[in-house]
């Protein structure tokens, strides 16, 4: 379920995360690149496994949130802001950072002539004094 209140805990949460996301032998590696394949698989198991010790990182519970994301699966967000008290996230769309350099060089431009104009104006005015 996607709506983040059928899970009994943060990982059984993370778990349909991992399955959403393409399954551990996807989710591990990407996770832990210094293992093979198939032992950041069994790690990453391991780790969302209450009977065992591992257990994941914020930065990689916040990259497996991602990852879930982009498989369009929010449940495991959804369950984690559920549990801080705030309402089910919106996913944004993501934006290229192309795009947004394009928009700050948009902003930016209109700016910089403004600014242009202003030097030009007392460096003429200076001129004119003659006090270069």
């Amino acid at each position: 379920m996607d709506i983040g209140l059928d899970y009994e805990d943060e990982l059984d949460a993370a778990r349909e995360a991992v399955r959403h996301a393409g399954g551990p032998k996807k989710v591990g590696p990407q996770m832990f690149p210094d293992k093979s394949v198939d032992a950041a698989a069994r790690y990453l198991m391991d780790a969302l496994n209450p009977a065992r010790a591992e257990r994941l990182m914020p930065s990689q519970v916040l990259m497996l949130m991602r990852m879930s994301r982009e498989a369009g699966f929010h449940g495991f967000a959804t369950w984690w802001m559920r549990q801080a008290g705030y309402q089910a996230p919106v996913p944004i769309a993501p934006v290229s950072e192309a795009a947004v350099i394009a928009d700050r060089i948009g902003v930016l431009v209109p700016q910089l002539q403004g600014l242009l104009v202003q030097a030009q104006r007392l460096q003429q005015a200076n001129l004119k004094d003659g006090s270069v």
